[in-house]
């Protein structure tokens, strides 16, 4: 796949596109939360894509006198594969309860708005905790599975951070433990290759980012805690200048995506251990990838069946995840906050 094309994040396509449909659709996804509208997409109508990222292998630099031929030199990036996923589902609903005249809402909208909020739900759990041993192999491999197995998805193993299971929890937590979770966050933006946080989304569940908070009051305002401003004008909390993003629940509405039962080891469990994940956006970093955008994805198919009692939408959606860089993802574990 080419990465020529700009990659954009949903809204800024609805921002530049100014299409109704789409500032709907991007509304609704950034009212759920769904890391859909975090993650830059570029449309091209392939089902997988190859690619190389350097592992090592790196040209050699050689240094030369005056007057001497240049050296050859070259390196060997490592190939890499993914491929693409696919939703497809139908929304059907009898024309009468369209055309009743009772019906303040429209129900074929509600019907799309409660599969935009299912959709928001699943990815966000999809992205973090889906693997293809025992998880959903008809959809992405996600973060975790990723840092775990590095040798088979280009990951590094010190992307994996061990905070020692740090106490964070409202009353066992000083300034001392609170300046060693800052610095494992420190870390990880290092290891990442973002210092600064530029183009980095913090994920955590709502316990850690009120931890987080009460760390950041017991520390003072050099903790590096600031709150602006997105595109849509709705206040965003930062920690540098990585943006910190609670990833909700389940589409349930009660578990949540990232636990806080996790064991010390990072490992799903019953014990008082949570985990954030850090990831990196961007065309040098992580794109997805959609076989078409988001107006083709959802299409009206107006009456089906013999006798057209029935109107269908359609959502037909294909993408996938592109990681072009060892370090797009990263994830500290081991955080006692219960």
């Amino acid at each position: 796949m080419s990465v020529s094309a700009q990659a954009l994040t949903l809204p800024q396509y609805a921002i530049m596109s100014n299409e109704p449909r789409v500032l709907k659709i991007t509304k609704s996804l950034l009212m759920n939360g769904s890391i859909l509208t975090d993650l830059p997409m570029v449309t091209a109508a392939t089902l997988s894509t190859n690619g190389v990222r350097w592992q090592g292998n790196l040209p050699t630099v050689t240094w030369n006198k005056l007057n001497t031929e240049p050296t050859v030199t070259s390196g060997t990036p490592t190939p890499f594969s993914e491929q693409g996923y696919m939703v497809r589902n139908a929304i059907d609903v009898d024309h009468f309860l369209v055309e009743d005249r009772n019906s303040i809402q429209d129900p074929r909208g509600v019907q799309i708005e409660g599969f935009l909020a299912a959709l928001s739900y699943d990815f966000n759990d999809k992205f973090i905790n889906n693997d293809h041993v025992t998880g959903d192999d008809d959809a992405p491999v996600g973060v975790r599975a990723r840092l775990d197995n590095p040798t088979t998805y280009g990951t590094l193993s010190e992307l994996k951070i061990d905070a020692g299971a740090v106490d964070m929890t409202p009353g066992a937590m000083t300034a001392a433990t609170a300046n060693r979770f800052i610095s494992y966050l420190t870390q990880m933006l290092q290891f990442l290759g973002r210092p600064y946080g530029d183009g980095v989304k913090l994920y955590m569940n709502d316990l850690m980012i009120r931890q987080f908070e009460q760390a950041v009051r017991m520390l003072g305002a050099g903790a590096g805690f600031m709150m602006t401003k997105d595109a849509f004008d709705r206040p965003v909390y930062n920690y540098r200048g990585a943006e910190i993003v609670d990833i909700g629940r389940k589409a349930d509405q009660t578990t949540r995506i990232i636990t806080s039962t996790e064991a010390s080891t990072g490992l799903a469990g019953s014990s008082v251990h949570t985990s954030i994940y850090g990831v990196v956006y961007g065309e040098d970093r992580l794109i997805g990838w959609q076989f078409q955008d988001m107006m083709q994805a959802i299409q009206d198919l107006g009456r089906i069946g013999n006798a057209g009692t029935i109107l269908r939408t359609l959502i037909d959606w294909f993408v996938g995840l592109y990681p072009q860089h060892t370090r797009c993802f990263a994830r500290i574990y081991g955080i006692k906050v219960a």
